[in-house]
């Protein structure tokens, strides 16, 4: 009866602990459109997958704040924050183009993105969204076909390309793309994040040997807060303070080295605005 008892106290004692520590951590709801390696759908609460993802949990954490994740596409998670039903999500590319919605942290995260074509591919050298629209034209022009520019669906860089005058077929996933790239053996070109074709890559199994890449450019990752949200610039820069502890004490680069990326420093001017 007494080791009953004894048992029951301890029991009791943890559930308090535990219950205790799940309050002493605020929730936050973040909404996040899944881009492998960036942010993988799945995991534990709290404790998601995904270089982006894993950089937003830890910030939070040194906060004593616990993201509650929830997935979408980026149109839907960016109207879910803008209306107030979610208090954050991720947004990637030129700032200026959310400034009048969001009130954005520093950058999570600055990566490449790319033109990956495959390996037979012998023509000019594809190193920018202008580079890339004037093959796809000079190949029309003279009755060589037709070259191919592929995106992601929902991927920011499909802005980029059409600016540039890019006739551009948004494909479903990273793995329909990559197998595009192979069969068309140089005919169609993927423009997108770099870290996901490697990503892809090196979870599959598919030589990289089967593609060649040219740096267009670079990206950002940036935690976003509506602007209507009150208090939006404070806690923006509460989280700024809290990333800039993670690059500092090196978390950044551990969970870079995770997923086998390459670290491209940001700028680091705070959000004031």
């Amino acid at each position: 009866m007494i080791a009953r008892l004894i048992v029951l106290v301890s029991l009791m004692g943890f559930l308090n602990l535990a219950f205790g520590e799940a309050r002493a951590l605020d929730l936050v709801n973040v909404v996040l459109a899944p881009m492998p390696p960036f942010v993988i759908e799945g995991g534990t609460l709290g404790s998601p997958p995904g270089i982006v993802s894993e950089i937003i949990t830890e910030a939070y954490r040194r906060d004593g704040k616990r993201p509650y994740y929830a997935y979408m596409p980026a149109a839907r998670a960016e109207h879910t924050v803008r209306n107030g039903r979610a208090m954050a999500t991720v947004v990637s590319g030129d700032p200026g183009d959310h400034a009048g919605s969001f009130v954005l942290s520093n950058s999570l995260l600055r990566t490449p993105v790319s033109a990956v074509i495959a390996s037979g591919y012998a023509g000019p050298p594809l190193t920018s969204f202008n580079a890339v629209a004037e093959r796809q034209a000079t190949i029309l022009m003279e009755g060589q076909g037709r070259l191919r520019v592929i995106s992601i669906h929902g991927d920011p860089v499909i802005d980029d390309l059409h600016e540039a005058g890019v006739e551009v077929e948004e494909v479903p996933g990273i793995e329909s793309a990559m197998s595009l790239v192979v069969r068309a053996d140089g005919r169609v070109v993927l423009v997108t994040f770099s870290n996901a074709a490697v990503h892809l890559a090196q979870n599959t199994g598919v030589p990289m040997a089967q593609f060649q890449s040219f740096t267009i450019g670079y990206s950002d990752f940036y935690l976003a807060i509506s602007r209507t949200r009150p208090g939006a610039i404070d806690l923006a820069n509460r989280f700024n303070r809290s990333l800039e502890i993670l690059r500092l004490d090196g978390t950044i680069d551990a969970i870079l080295d995770r997923y086998g990326a390459g670290r491209t420093s940001p700028d680091q001017s705070p959000t004031t605005d």
